[in-house]
C-alpha cells in the first residue's frame, strides 16, 4: 500500500510537471462569439495536463473538438482549448457584477434606440419620426402610459423595426385606437401643411451609398433625414425620406426634437470622423479632383433603376473610401463569417477554408503581423447574418470582414461596412448587383475571362467552329464577340462520317464535304471551337483531332499547329476521355488554378497534411490566399496602387480593377494542357 500510494505521488508529480511546462498558446481564435486558443499538440502532453496548463476541464476541450478523445489526442495536432475569464473571490465580485450590469445596458442600447420626450412630442409624433407601429411603440414601453407622456419620458424605440411604417399606416392605428383627442387631430391636421417630402420604399440590394448616387444626395443628408445611426440600420421595405417636394408652407408647426442617446464610440466611427477632419482641412483631395463622384447631381442625370436593374456602368468610379495602413504595433482585428453548416449539416468545403486562413494567420504572425480573428458560422441564414450586423461586437468592431459567401447574404454586411468604411472580402461569389466601394470580389470576373487570351482570337489564326446536333448557347455566347480574324471557317459534324466534316451553311445545314485531314494541313495556325453540348459529341470531335493530328505528324508533313478553345463543363465530364485534353492542346480558362507540382503549393500542402490529416482543398488555398492578400494589405493601407498590384500568395495571381461599382479581381489563369502530358499555367 506504501509503494502504491508512492506511485501515485510520483504520477500526480509528473503530470504536474508536464503541466506547468506547457507554454500557453498566443493564437486566440474567437467562434461564434466565443474565445479559443489554437494550441499546437506536443508529444508527451495529455488532455489532463492540458487542461491544467490552461484551468479548464477535460470535458471543456472535448467538447470544442469534434471526435477528440483522450486516446485519439496526437503530438502535432491542432486543438482548441477554451478561453476562460480568470475567477474572481469576495469584492472583485461586485466587480463581476457591475461588468453584467454595463454588459446588459450595452445590449439593451443595441437593441433600442433611446427617445427622451421633449415638450409636444405625442405618441403620434414619435412614431411618425421614427416611421414605427404604434402597437410596438406600446409593446415595449409596458411601464409608460403611453397616450400620457410627460417630459423626461424614456421611450424605447426598437431599432430593427424603424423606417417599416408610414404616415398613412399610423395614422389608421391611431384611429384604431379612439384615442384621436383635439391635440392629436390638430397634430394631425398640421401634418398637412409641413412639408412635403419624396420618399422611397427600400427594396431587397439597396444601400446609403446606392440611394445617395442614385437620388444625388449625400449619405449623410439621408441618414440625417431618417434618422439612421448606422448603415445598417436600412432594411428592405423601409419608406424613408429623399428630399422636399415643395418648400413649407408659411404656418406655425411645432418641430418634435429627438434626442438620442449616444452610443459608445466604435473605432471605425472615431477613425471615420479623424478623417472626416482630416478632410475639412484640407488634407484629403478636393472634391473637384478626377475621379470622385459628384454627389450633388440632380436626380434627372443618374435615375435609380440605372443602378438597380444590375446593368453595367462603364462610367463609375471609385468614390473617395480611404483604407490607410495599420501600425505594425496595432492589434488587426478581422471577422470571417462562413455557413460551417448548412441545413444542420457541417459544410466541409468552408471548413477547408477556415483551416487554410488558420495556416495563413500562422505565417502572418511570423511576419510580425498581430491579428485577431473572430469566427461566426452564419448558417446560411440571413436572420443570422442581420444578427450579427446589428449586435455581434466581433462583426461591428472589425477592420476587415471576410465573407458572408452569398450574394444575398453579403448586401446584409455591405450597408454596415460602408458606414464604418470596413473592406469587406467576398471570397467566392461572382456578384451581379451589389455595388459598393468597400467589396472586394476575389472571384475572377467573367467579363474579364478572355482579356489576356485575345491572340487566341486574332487575326493571325484563322478560327475554326465546328457544330453538332446541339450547341452550348452560353458558352457561344462568350465567344462570339471576340472573334477578330477575317478568315472564319464553319463546320459541321456528323457521326460515322470518319475524318470528314461538312461546311456549314448559315441555315446551318451541311454544305459541301470538307477532309479534315487537309483542312489541317494547310499552313496557318488554328484555334478550333467546339460548339457542341453533347458530351459524346464533344468526345468523338476530339478524338477525331487527336488522330488526324497524330497521322500528320507520323508521316512527317509540315503543318499549322492548332489549340482547342476547352468549355470547362468538359473537366466535369465522365463521358470525354481526359487524354484527348492533352493530345489536342486545349487550353482551359480558370478563375482558380493551383498545381501540386508548384514548389509553393507542394510546401503548402505539407503543411496542411501535418496540421489536419487531410489533403487541402481549392477551398483551402481561397482561404490562405485572402487572409495573405487582405491582412497583408491592412498593414501597408489599401489605395490605388492595388490596381498596379500581382498578387500571387501560392499559385493563382489576383489583379484588382474597378468595375460596375466594386472592387473586381479581373485575372485569370490559361491552363493549358500540353501533348507531352504536362500542364502548363499561362
Amino acid at each position: 500500500m506504501r509503494n502504491l500510494r508512492r506511485l501515485l505521488t510520483l504520477l500526480f508529480v509528473a503530470i504536474a510537471v508536464v503541466a506547468s511546462a506547457i507554454e500557453p498558446s498566443n493564437i486566440v481564435v474567437n467562434l461564434n462569439g466565443k474565445e479559443y486558443y489554437k494550441h499546437r499538440v506536443e508529444s508527451g502532453q495529455t488532455l489532463y495536463a492540458l487542461a491544467k496548463a490552461y484551468g479548464v476541464t477535460e470535458l471543456q476541450i472535448i467538447d470544442s473538438n469534434v471526435g477528440l478523445t483522450a486516446s485519439s489526442l496526437r503530438a502535432d495536432d491542432y486543438i482548441l482549448i477554451p478561453r476562460t475569464k480568470s475567477k474572481t473571490y469576495g469584492s472583485e465580485r461586485k466587480v463581476s457584477l457591475d461588468a453584467d450590469r454595463q454588459e446588459g445596458e450595452s445590449k439593451l442600447s443595441k437593441k433600442f434606440l433611446i427617445h427622451e420626450v421633449k415638450a409636444g412630442d405625442t405618441l403620434y409624433s414619435i412614431a411618425r419620426k421614427y416611421k414605427i407601429s404604434l402597437q410596438i411603440l406600446e409593446a415595449d414601453n409596458p411601464e409608460i402610459e403611453l397616450d400620457k407622456l410627460a417630459i423626461g419620458d424614456q421611450i424605447k424605440v426598437r431599432r430593427t423595426d424603424r423606417g417599416y411604417a408610414t404616415t398613412a399606416e399610423i395614422e389608421k392605428e391611431l384611429k384604431d385606437r379612439n384615442i384621436a383627442t383635439n391635440a392629436v387631430v390638430e397634430e394631425v391636421v398640421n401634418q398637412g401643411v409641413e412639408t412635403k417630402w419624396q420618399e422611397h420604399k427600400v427594396t431587397i440590394g439597396e444601400t446609403i451609398y446606392s440611394l445617395s448616387r442614385a437620388y444625388g444626395v449625400s449619405e449623410e443628408e439621408l441618414m440625417k433625414l431618417n434618422n439612421l445611426q448606422t448603415t445598417a440600420d436600412l432594411k428592405a421595405g423601409m419608406v424613408i425620406r429623399i428630399k422636399p417636394l415643395q418648400e413649407p408652407q408659411a404656418v406655425e408647426v411645432i418641430e418634435t426634437v429627438v434626442d438620442i442617446v449616444a452610443e459608445e464610440e466604435t473605432p471605425q466611427e472615431t477613425r471615420r470622423k479623424e478623417r472626416e477632419r482630416g478632410r475639412q482641412e484640407g488634407d484629403a483631395k478636393d472634391e473637384s479632383d478626377e475621379g470622385l463622384i459628384d454627389v450633388g447631381m440632380s436626380a434627372d442625370s443618374l435615375h435609380p433603376v440605372d443602378i438597380f436593374e444590375g446593368e453595367a456602368q462603364s462610367d463609375i468610379v471609385p468614390i473617395e473610401v480611404e483604407f490607410p495602413p495599420l501600425s505594425m504595433h496595432h492589434t488587426l482585428k478581422v471577422a470571417l463569417m462562413l455557413p460551417f453548416h448548412i441545413n444542420n449539416k457541417v459544410n466541409p468545403y468552408f471548413v477547408d477554408f477556415y483551416n487554410g486562413m488558420l495556416l495563413a494567420m500562422e505565417d502572418l504572425k511570423s511576419e510580425g503581423y498581430d491579428i485577431e480573428l473572430s469566427v461566426f458560422d452564419t448558417y446560411s441564414s440571413i436572420d443570422r447574418i442581420i444578427d450579427l450586423v446589428s449586435y455581434e461586437e466581433g462583426v461591428l468592431d472589425a477592420q476587415l470582414i471576410i465573407g458572408p459567401v452569398y450574394e444575398d447574404e453579403l448586401r446584409h454586411v455591405v450597408g454596415m461596412a460602408e458606414q464604418n468604411e470596413i473592406p469587406v472580402v467576398s471570397p467566392l461569389a461572382d456578384n451581379e448587383s451589389i455595388k459598393s466601394p468597400v467589396l472586394f470580389q476575389m472571384h475572377a470576373e467573367p467579363e474579364c475571362k478572355y482579356d489576356r487570351f485575345t491572340s487566341l482570337f486574332d487575326a493571325s489564326k484563322e478560327i475554326v467552329t465546328i457544330y453538332a446536333n446541339a450547341s452550348d448557347k452560353d458558352f457561344m455566347a462568350e465567344i462570339e464577340g471576340l472573334v477578330e480574324s477575317p478568315t472564319r471557317t464553319n463546320l459541321n459534324f456528323v457521326f460515322d462520317r470518319g475524318a470528314f466534316f461538312y461546311n456549314r451553311r448559315g441555315d446551318g445545314s451541311n454544305g459541301e464535304e470538307v477532309d479534315i485531314t487537309e483542312f489541317m494541313r494547310t499552313p496557318t495556325h488554328k484555334t478550333f471551337i467546339i460548339a457542341s453540348a453533347n458530351e459524346t459529341d464533344v468526345d468523338r470531335i476530339l478524338t477525331t483531332l487527336a488522330s488526324t493530328r497524330l497521322a500528320i505528324v507520323a508521316r512527317s508533313i509540315n503543318f499549322g499547329d492548332y489549340v482547342v478553345v476547352g468549355n470547362r463543363k468538359w473537366k466535369q465530364s465522365n463521358n470525354i476521355d481526359k487524354q484527348s485534353f492533352f493530345r489536342n492542346n486545349i487550353i482551359f480558362f480558370s478563375p482558380y488554378f493551383a498545381s501540386r507540382s508548384n514548389e509553393v503549393v507542394r510546401l503548402f500542402d505539407g503543411r496542411y497534411v501535418k496540421a489536419y490529416n487531410a489533403l487541402p482543398s481549392m477551398y483551402s488555398y481561397r482561404g490562405y490566399d485572402a487572409a495573405m492578400i487582405f491582412c497583408r494589405k491592412m498593414f501597408t493601407g489599401i489605395d490605388g496602387t492595388i490596381f498596379e498590384e500581382y498578387f500571387t500568395p501560392l499559385s493563382t495571381t489576383y489583379r484588382f480593377e474597378f468595375k460596375d461599382g466594386i472592387y473586381q479581381n479581373c485575372h485569370w489563369t490559361g491552363e493549358q494542357y500540353n501533348s507531352n502530358f504536362t500542364i502548363t499555367a499561362k
